[in-house]
């Protein structure tokens, strides 16, 4: 491999390692209000029921290697202050692939009639793999490839605090709290997971007997990278159906779509780009599907109406 060619090679490892360490360490969900558990350790119990989520987000279609994310995610109440939670997600980004999980632990108090305060933890774990076949060189048989050490294993931690209710849920979360570093094989460049701060906030708004309103806010923020804001609106009819409307800054316009049927759920989001990749981008879709486990025995109380979904059915 001659000099130029290898800088060149090294340049690109870089761009998809930046990808995947910095804008893509913890990929955007425009379902986030069923995602809360991939960025706040504290929403692990939070529900009087187990939801099990399976996800997948394909972004910028028609750009060649653009993002794609896979997960699966779940969490359930241990007695009336315990929770426990779980996160499995993959995701492929050029030549690079991150693989990872999440066990999460929650303690939570009542501070009021209507308010719960859940702290919670999680032990985290990535997995890089840096794919040798995608990589084009020169030379097939390059010893710069053959030699290094493609795969890393990197832990880490996150922090939440989570203070809810029946209608409104407020997050604060910090991920990445160790900023574990990695010299990625000879090139000895030092990748850094870097610390990620998230606010979020949702209300539920009865507007009549079969309407609601649910308004919300989420934001990301890290040291490396601009700042994410977004702000969504749901309109969701008799617990059923719902549709909804978002702005990311600078970023995307987000339309969804979905449906509460008993205890199954699914919901479609589509991500109209805003910014230059829109030239060659026919947007971002996201899908999730679930299943929502009771775990409320009571024999005074039916099934349909002990059963919880983002936020408690309190119509009478």
């Amino acid at each position: 491999m001659n000099k130029k060619f290898q800088y060149f090679t090294i340049a690109t490892l870089l761009l998809f390692i930046g990808n995947v360490g910095v804008s893509q360490q913890i990929p955007l969900k425009s379902l986030y209000l069923y995602n809360r558990l991939s960025y706040n350790p504290a929403e692990s119990g939070t529900r009087d029921y187990i939801p099990v989520y399976l996800s997948g987000r394909k972004q910028w279609m028609g750009v060649e290697n653009a993002p794609e994310t896979q997960d699966v995610s779940l969490h359930a109440p241990i007695g009336s202050k315990l929770g426990l939670g779980l996160q499995l997600y993959n995701e492929a980004t050029g030549v690079a692939n991150r693989t990872g999980g999440a066990l999460s632990f929650s303690y939570r108090i009542k501070t009021s009639q209507k308010g719960n305060l859940a702290f919670g933890l999680s032990a985290m774990f990535t997995q890089f793999n840096f794919d040798r076949d995608k990589i084009v060189t020169q030379n097939p048989n390059d010893q710069t490839l053959i030699n290094n050490n493609l795969n890393y294993f990197i832990p880490d931690a996150s922090f939440g605090l989570n203070y809810y209710g029946d209608r409104f849920r407020l997050g604060l979360s910090a991920v990445n709290l160790i900023e574990t570093k990695q010299d990625l094989s000879s090139i000895a460049v030092d990748n850094t997971l870097d610390r990620v701060i998230y606010l979020d906030g949702s209300m539920k708004m009865g507007l009549s007997n079969k309407w609601d309103l649910i308004p919300s806010l989420f934001s990301r923020y890290m040291f490396q990278a601009p700042i994410v804001f977004e702000g969504n609106v749901r309109a969701m009819y008799n617990d059923l159906l719902w549709v909804g409307a978002g702005y990311r800054l600078q970023d995307a316009v987000v339309f969804e779509a979905g449906v509460e049927f008993k205890k199954f759920v699914v919901g479609y989001a589509y991500d109209y780009t805003l910014s230059d990749i829109n030239t060659i981008s026919n947007g971002t879709h996201e899908i999730l599907v679930g299943y929502q486990i009771n775990v409320d025995t009571s024999p005074t109380t039916s099934a349909w109406k002990r059963r919880n979904r983002i936020y408690t059915n309190d119509r009478k």
